[in-house]
């Protein structure tokens, strides 16, 4: 499998799928958040162990090489913070997609999505039942990129979004190796 040879992926969880989770994080903070410093851990254990157990397909444990389990803890200008945290092992019950906010007025779930504020004495909570089609969306992101190339519309995931999340990635790498926050 190639996503376990770091030679062909470049890295684990964190480049497989976290990137995403990372870019949706960071879109739903704003584009005026500005990491600061990045404090980040990787971890290669549990899939090097034989007869490991894995939602993802076998693998041979001998030449797993890249990460699979990330954390990371990141600061922003503002005095912002965000935990973040993806895996492909753990021995856990279920794997979970899981973003949340939370600030001032409230805070959010996306999945499922839930809005929280305090009203009334209370915490009011709101829901909703979004169903996501993976097949409307991918179609809807190369329409974008096919209309953007050809000067037909706005591209919505600009590149310097895609450059601050690649930014945050290799701090996360750098700051494991060096054992230290990365200032950015």
């Amino acid at each position: 499998m190639f996503f376990t040879n770091k030679a062909l992926q470049g890295g684990g969880s964190l480049i497989d799928y976290g990137c995403h989770l990372l870019d949706l994080s960071l879109w739903l903070l704003g584009k005026d958040m500005v990491p600061h410093e990045v404090l980040g851990k990787t971890y290669n254990q549990l899939s090097k162990q034989p007869n490991q157990i894995n939602d993802w397909g076998t693998f041979d444990h001998t030449k797993f090489d890249v990460d699979d389990h990330v954390t990371s803890y990141m600061t922003f200008a503002n005095r912002a913070s965000m935990q973040f945290e993806c895996s492909w092992s753990a021995n856990i019950k279920e794997d979970k997609v899981h973003v949340s906010l939370s600030g001032e007025d409230g805070g959010i779930n996306l999945f499922p999505f839930e809005i929280y504020e305090p009203r009334f004495g209370t915490i009011f909570e709101s829901k909703a039942n979004v169903e996501h089609n993976e097949d409307i969306a991918g179609e809807r992101q190369a329409r974008n990129f096919v209309n953007a190339c050809l000067g037909i519309e706005e591209i919505v995931v600009k590149p310097e979004e895609a450059r601050n999340v690649n930014a945050l990635i290799e701090a996360i790498y750098r700051s494991d190796l060096d054992n230290k926050s990365i200032q950015l």
